[in-house]
């Protein structure tokens, strides 16, 4: 009597649906953690030009600092250098008076500086206020369209 052998042997590898399983896992990783560079390199760029709008609100309150309130106060009407006062303002890449240089991407802002005259018991003093925003051409990211940033300080004259 012959018998048959019948030997089951046992099955090594992935059936179909554990393969399209694991797939669909590492596919829906894979757009999590693309998502989260996204949101990395966004937030980065929004931090940047977040500082990048206050260095240009900062850099002629820093030089009205230097040149003291009475210089600033005379030259009210006609401006000081490439600085204009009450008018907003597209900021260049290098100013052609002072010689500053600064990023390509500060051209994506305008400045308005506004002078107020200050008098109290016979001291003369001068409230500076800087407004930034993002200009017509460039939108900058971080910036809405009518989003402002304002600095402000005042100079008093000294004796």
């Amino acid at each position: 009597m012959a018998r048959c052998n019948f030997s089951t042997k046992s099955q090594s590898g992935f059936s179909f649906i554990e393969a399209m399983l694991a797939t669909l896992v590492l596919g829906l990783l894979a757009a999590y953690i693309f998502m989260m560079i996204s949101e990395s390199n966004r937030g980065t760029t929004n931090a940047y030009q977040q500082y990048l709008a206050e260095q240009i609100a900062r850099e002629p309150l820093e030089i009205f600092r230097f040149l003291g309130c009475k210089k600033v106060l005379d030259n009210q009407a006609q401006g000081l250098a490439d600085y204009k006062f009450n008018e907003w303002q597209k900021v260049a890449a290098i100013s052609e008076a002072t010689g500053i240089e600064r990023p390509d991407d500060a051209t994506k802002f305008e400045r308005k500086i506004t002078l107020t005259p200050l008098s109290k018991d016979g001291t003369e003093g001068i409230l500076i206020q800087i407004d930034i925003r993002s200009s017509a051409e460039g939108n900058p990211l971080g910036f809405e369209p009518d989003q402002q940033m304002s600095h402000s300080t005042i100079l008093v004259a000294q004796p």
